[in-house]
């Protein structure tokens, strides 16, 4: 390879990586990753129906992976 060639590579490289870098410290400035609560209020919305559903398929799962054992 030619040396301009890699200069190109690594000058690209470089720019996409801080442009990445600048995206993700402005979502962190917007609080775009705080799910805190988002997580603990999505709780409270769960209907107790949907709760026993979510432990009947859990507990299914559970017993496949014993069977699958052996």
């Amino acid at each position: 390879m030619h040396t301009n060639t890699l200069f190109l590579m690594l000058f690209v490289s470089l720019v996409l990586g801080l442009v990445g870098l600048l995206i993700f410290l402005w979502g962190l400035k917007g609080k775009q990753f705080n799910d805190e609560k988002k997580m603990l209020e999505c709780l409270l919305y769960d209907s107790p129906q949907d709760l026993a559903i979510a432990k009947q398929e859990e507990e299914a799962q559970k017993f496949k992976r014993k069977d699958a054992r052996g």
